[in-house]
C-alpha cells in the first residue's frame, strides 16, 4: 500500500482547528454531528477564504472599470467611504471573534453543564456561528459611514441623528440580539459601548460634511 511521510494540512483544516482551540472551553469536545457536516464546513470556509484572498484584486479590477466614468473628486470621496468601511468591518469582526464568541461559549457552556448535558459541539453549529457573528457584526459596526453618506446626500440631517441617538442604540441592541448566541444581554452590552463612541464621531463627522453640502449648494 502507498504511504508518506508527508501530512496535507489544507488551509480549511487549519482554520477549523484554529476555532477550536480559541474559542472552545478545554472541557467541550468538537464532533461531527452528520456524515456530510465536515464537508459542509469545508466548503463554506473554502469559499470565503477564496473571497477574502481575491477581494484585493477584485476590488481594484472593479474600481479600474468604474474609474474612467468618475470625476476627480468622486474619486476622493470613493477612498473616503471605502477605507473607514474596511476599517470599521475589520474591528468588529475581531471584536466578535476574540472578546464575543469566547464569552458567548463560556455562557452557552454554563448553561450545558448546569443541565447535566455532555458539552458536545457540533463543528457545523461551531463554523456557522462564527462566521455568522463575525461577518454580521462587521457590517453592523460599519452602518455609520452609511448614515454619514445619507447626510452628505440630504437625505438626512445631523439634528435627525442627534435626536433619533436612543432610537438607534435601541435598533442596534435588537439587531445584536438577533445576530449574537449569548442568551444574556452581555455581548449586546459590550457590543454597544465601542458602537455609541462611532456613532458619536459619526454625528461629528456628518455635522463638518453637512456645512459642506450647504456651502456647496449655496
Amino acid at each position: 500500500p502507498f504511504s508518506s511521510s508527508v501530512e496535507y494540512r489544507p488551509l480549511v483544516s487549519f482554520l477549523m482547528r484554529r476555532m477550536a482551540d480559541d474559542l472552545l472551553p478545554a472541557e467541550a469536545s468538537l464532533i461531527a454531528g452528520g456524515l456530510m457536516d465536515t464537508a459542509y464546513v469545508y466548503l463554506m470556509l473554502s469559499f470565503l477564504v477564496g473571497i477574502f484572498l481575491s477581494s484585493p484584486f477584485t476590488s481594484y479590477q472593479l474600481y479600474k472599470f468604474f474609474s474612467p466614468a468618475l470625476y476627480k473628486e468622486e474619486r476622493r470621496y470613493a477612498a473616503f467611504v471605502i477605507v473607514p468601511f474596511v476599517l470599521l468591518f475589520i474591528f468588529g469582526g475581531v471584536l466578535a471573534y476574540t472578546i464575543i464568541l469566547p464569552i458567548t461559549f463560556r455562557i452557552l457552556m454554563w448553561f450545558i453543564t448546569s443541565a447535566a448535558a455532555l458539552p458536545l459541539i457540533n463543528v457545523k453549529d461551531l463554523v456557522t456561528m462564527v462566521v455568522t457573528l463575525v461577518l454580521g457584526v462587521g457590517f453592523l459596526y460599519t452602518a455609520p459611514i452609511f448614515l454619514a453618506l445619507l447626510v452628505d446626500r440630504g437625505v438626512l440631517s445631523v439634528d435627525h441623528l442627534t435626536s433619533q441617538r436612543k432610537m438607534v442604540y435601541a435598533a442596534f441592541i435588537i439587531v445584536t440580539a438577533v445576530v449574537t448566541p449569548d442568551p444574556t444581554i452581555v455581548s449586546d452590552v459590550i457590543l454597544l459601548i465601542p458602537f455609541l463612541a462611532i456613532y458619536e464621531v459619526t454625528i461629528l463627522i456628518s455635522k463638518r460634511l453637512e456645512k459642506k453640502r450647504v456651502e456647496r449648494d449655496s
